[in-house]
């Protein structure tokens, strides 16, 4: 059982992630708060932006072996007239502390559903990107109740497979040096338009996490036509279109299973999400919801 238990590889790593943790976590707006939520599987760190202007929340779900971090850059576009909550998954390197392994989709719903209800949520619009967007898509999917809508970038095998180069790259991470992970992780995501400070931040607290941090999460399956049509909360799917992660034209035809869906191929952008698209298209997008104006395109 302790094998599927996400950990650091010892303590001089555990003390090298998280200070790369906080230097990229210093590019985030201020006033940030922090709150600690107890679930089944353990403690999951939560940072709050914002004020409560009458707008539903926005969750944000963060990329495989990322971290709340990285959505420096997005956190003030969204916040507007709504609280944000990024939340530091279980699992992933970071503050929360995985205690009970997360083995099946059921699982991964059942702990965020603990997490939006011990913050308090009646109501969010969950906002995901890559691994986040799949653990996004699979909550609106396994437990609707309180999911207002989902938006989600370039989501990993939820709908469509990964590509093989993208697959042999990340084993190569695993057990190359950390020149070669920062290298293969620069080309994964691209240019996004992110400040050179904070892209630089987050990636070298990335390649900490990937030579220091054991995931020992559920593999991502891709998501079932089934699964994708019981969707009922309003959807936006972006999708680099020069993704190394996977087909984004394949991506976009089945995200059209969704039934209120509107997708979008952005021209030129890899896996990093283009910052001053997402901050324009994500805000637009919820506003809409809650107006009651989101139809399918």
């Amino acid at each position: 059982m302790a094998t599927l238990i996400s950990s650091f590889t010892g303590d001089e790593a555990r003390a090298r992630v998280l200070a790369a943790y906080e230097r990229a976590l210093a590019f985030w707006p201020q006033p940030r708060e922090e709150r600690d939520v107890e679930t089944a599987f353990g403690t999951t760190r939560v940072h709050t932006y914002g004020a409560d202007g009458g707008g539903t929340p926005v969750v944000l779900l963060h990329g495989q072996s990322a971290s709340p971090t990285e959505w420096a850059p997005h956190v003030a576009a969204l916040a507007e007239g709504r609280m944000v909550y990024a939340v530091d998954r279980v699992g992933e390197p970071g503050h929360s502390t995985q205690t009970a392994p997360i083995r099946t989709q059921d699982e991964t719903a059942a702990w965020l559903e603990e997490v939006l209800a011990g913050l308090g949520l009646e109501r969010a619009h969950l906002v995901g990107h890559s691994y986040g967007g799949w653990v996004a898509l699979n909550h609106a999917s396994r437990a609707p109740g309180r999911v207002a809508s989902v938006a989600v970038y370039d989501p990993p095998r939820a709908l469509a497979p990964l590509k093989a180069g993208f697959v042999l790259g990340a084993i190569a991470s695993l057990v190359g040096g950390a020149g070669f992970r920062y290298r293969w992780f620069e080309k994964i995501i691209g240019g996004t338009g992110a400040p050179a400070g904070q892209a630089e931040a987050q990636t070298r607290f990335t390649v900490e996490a990937l030579g220091g941090f054991r995931v020992r999460l559920l593999p991502p399956p891709e998501m079932a036509d089934e699964e994708l049509a019981t969707i009922e909360a309003p959807a936006l799917v972006l999708l680099g279109g020069e993704s190394r992660v996977h087909d984004a034209r394949r991506a976009a035809e089945r995200a059209r299973v969704i039934p209120d869906v509107r997708v979008e191929v952005v021209p030129g952008a890899d896996h990093g999400i283009p910052v001053e698209l997402f901050n324009s298209r994500v805000p637009e997008f919820v506003r809409e919801v809650e107006d009651g104006r989101a139809a399918r395109a």
